[in-house]
C-alpha cells in the first residue's frame, strides 16, 4: 500500500481537521495513512470514519513525547495499534492531556498579566483552536485536544506582544529556559515504561525521524554511528519494533533513509514511512510527496512467527 503513517491534525499542531486530512490523503493517491497527533488519540475516530469511507486503510496511532535516560534520548516515539485496542495507552494520555491543559491555562493567566494583554486568555485560545470545523462534523470533545507552549507563543505574537518576526526557538530560550516561565515543566515518561504500557494494548512502537538526532545530516550520522547503533540496540531491547523512514525535506533524505535501513538490518525492525505533514503554514506542509510501499503490520507479525 502507498502509505504515509505520520500526519498531524488540529487535535495537536496540524493545520487541518482529521476528516479534511482523510480527503487530502485520498486525493494524493495514498492507500494507507495514520493520524499521529502529539500525545492524543482524540482525532482517530473522526479520521478513521472519513478515511474508511474513502477506501483508505488506517490504524489508531499517536506520537508520544518521551525520554530514555540511559541514552539521553529526549524526543518522541510513535505507537500504532493494529488490533484497534488502546485503552491502557489512552487512559494515560487522557490524564497527561488534562495535566498539560491546566498548566497551559496557568501560563496564559500569567502571560496576560505580565504582557498587559487583557484579551490573552486560555478561553480565547480554546475558541480559536475549535473554530473552522467542517460542515456536518460531529460535536468536538475538547478533552482530546493537545495544548503546548507553542500555543502561548502564537497567541502572544498574534496579540502584538511579540514581533511578527519572532520565532518559537528564541521565545522558548528567553521565557522557558530562563526567566518568566522557567518553573513550568512538562514531565515526559520514560520510554521503557511507555513500552510496557503500549504492549498491554498489543501496540507496536516505532522510532521516528532518527535523523533528527544527528541534525538531519548523513555525514553526522556516519561520523557518530556508535550513537545510532546504541539507540537501535537499546530501543530493540526495551520493546521498540520499528524504525521510521522519513521525509527530511532535503536532498539528504534518500541517503539518510538508506543508511538507517542498513543500520537496522541486523536488528529485525520493520519500517514505516512518514511525511510528518502538519499542513499549510507549517514547516512541514507536504502530503503525498513522500510515502512508501507498506505491507501492513500483519506482514511483520507473520514474519516474526515464521
Amino acid at each position: 500500500m502507498r502509505a504515509d503513517l505520520h500526519i498531524h491534525s488540529r487535535y495537536s499542531d496540524g493545520a487541518h481537521w482529521p476528516s479534511e486530512i482523510a480527503h487530502l490523503v485520498s486525493e494524493a493517491g495514498l492507500e494507507a495513512a495514520c493520524l499521529c497527533d502529539h500525545d492524543t488519540l482524540g482525532g482517530y475516530h473522526e479520521f478513521s470514519e472519513a478515511a474508511l469511507a474513502l477506501g483508505v486503510k488506517t490504524w489508531p496511532a499517536v506520537e508520544i513525547d518521551c525520554i530514555d535516560t540511559a541514552t539521553s534520548y529526549k524526543s518522541e516515539i510513535l505507537a500504532y495499534f493494529p488490533d484497534y485496542s488502546y485503552s491502557a495507552t489512552e487512559s494515560f494520555l487522557t490524564r497527561s492531556l488534562e495535566a498539560r491543559r491546566l498548566k497551559i491555562a496557568g501560563l496564559f493567566d500569567r502571560a496576560g498579566s505580565l504582557f498587559g494583554t487583557a484579551e490573552l486568555s486560555f478561553e480565547e485560545l480554546l475558541r480559536h483552536r475549535t473554530s473552522g470545523r467542517p460542515a456536518g462534523s460531529a460535536p468536538l470533545d475538547t478533552a482530546g485536544l493537545r495544548f503546548s507552549k507553542t500555543d502561548l507563543f502564537l497567541a502572544l505574537r498574534s496579540a502584538g506582544s511579540l514581533p511578527q518576526s519572532a520565532n518559537y526557538r528564541e521565545f522558548k530560550k528567553a521565557y522557558f529556559d530562563t526567566g518568566l516561565f522557567s518553573d513550568i515543566r512538562f514531565e515526559k515518561p520514560e520510554l521503557e515504561w511507555l513500552a510496557s504500557l503500549v504492549a498491554q494494548d498489543g501496540g507496536l512502537l516505532v522510532l521516528p525521524h532518527v535523523g533528527h538526532e544527528f541534525g538531519d545530516s548523513l555525514q553526522a550520522m556516519k561520523a557518530d554511528y556508535a550513537r545510532l547503533d546504541t539507540l537501535l540496540s537499546r530501543f530493540r531491547d526495551i520493546g521498540v519494533q520499528g524504525v521510521e523512514l522519513y521525509d527530511y525535506r532535503s536532498d539528504e533524505t534518500p541517503g539518510i533513509n538508506a543508511f538507517v535501513e542498513k543500520a537496522c538490518s541486523s536488528y529485525g525492525f520493520f519500517h514505516t514511512y512518514g511525511s510528518d505533514c502538519h499542513g499549510p503554514g507549517s514547516a512541514k506542509p507536504s502530503l503525498g510527496g513522500f510515502y512508501g510501499e507498506f505491507e501492513g503490520f500483519g506482514a511483520w507479525r507473520k514474519q516474526r512467527k515464521d
